[in-house]
This record gives C-alpha cells, structure tokens and sequence, in this order.
C-alpha cells in the first residue's frame, strides 16, 4: 500500500518550477518534524511496542527525498558547492532506501536501524537547510552540468558544518 501511495506521489506532484532558498528553508523546517516524528517511532521499539509506520509518515519520507532531489538540481543549475548537491542527492537515495527497508521488514531491530539512519540524516538536513540558503544570492541558472557522482565525502562535509 504505501509503495502505491509513494507511486502515486510521484506522479500526481508536480516538482515547483525552480527550487529556491524558500524551499531549501521549508525542507528544513519539514526535516525537523521529520525528526521529531522519527526519534518518537525508535522511542516505541526501544520500549517494546510496533512502531507504526503510517502510510502519511512514509509518503512524508518521500516527499523529503523528492525534495532533496530537486534541491539538488537547484545546486547543479546555480552552479552552488558541489558538496551541497552531493549531499542533497545523498539524502534523496538514503531516504529511498530506508523507507524500502521499513516496507520490507516486520523485525524490530531493522525497523530500528532503518529509523536510527533517517533520524540521523533528518538532524543533517538541518543543518543543511541552513547551508542551502546562503549560496543562492549569486546564483545563475544557465548551467547545464549533471552530476552523477561525488568526490566529496559526505560526512567530512557535514562535520564541517557543525
């Protein structure tokens, strides 16, 4: 059901023209809700309870990722630190993946670590959000490059950050 509803998502939400310092600030703002939400579903596996993965928590986990994809792209186009769009295009895979894998699994201990990854990477976003605002004054949208990989190390980056 909620790979259906995620499907749905991608198809019946159009993407915003163009990315913006405004969205990188509300991806923000939903990164932190995100987290919130995130630390209290580990805070039932650790007490023994489900954690109750809702279809509207998971469409919120592919929205985010959606959203750091076209930040991403916002970056590219700018022509914004390369890290940054490294980073956006990170969290939109790792947001892919573990909502996959909380789809995929009914054991308490994945369904942890699959939360524990998310919540780490919404507390990023943060920060990120932040990092995302200052390098659009300047930024032009002529540029055409496409990046598919990163040099960067995305952890070293985030620690810069901190």
């Amino acid at each position: 059901m909620k790979r259906l509803i995620a499907a749905f998502a991608w198809i019946a939400l159009p993407l915003s023209a163009h990315a913006n310092t405004d969205l990188a600030q509300q991806w923000g703002v939903e990164a932190s809700r995100l987290s919130e939400q995130t630390f209290e579903l580990i805070h039932a596996v650790d007490i023994g309870e489900t954690a109750e993965i809702t279809d509207r928590y998971a469409l919120d986990i592919h929205r985010f990722g959606r959203t750091s994809a076209e930040l991403a792209r916002w970056i590219d186009q700018s022509q914004g630190p390369d890290d940054l769009g490294c980073i956006f295009r990170g969290m939109a895979t790792e947001a892919r993946d573990q909502l996959n894998a909380l789809e995929e699994t009914s054991d308490a201990t994945a369904t942890r670590e699959s939360l524990r990854r998310l919540a780490g990477m919404f507390t990023d976003a943060e920060l990120i959000a932040l990092a995302a605002q200052r390098p659009a004054s300047h930024a032009s949208r002529v540029s055409t490059k496409v990046k598919i990989s990163c040099s960067a190390d995305a952890h070293a980056v985030l620690g810069t950050l901190r």
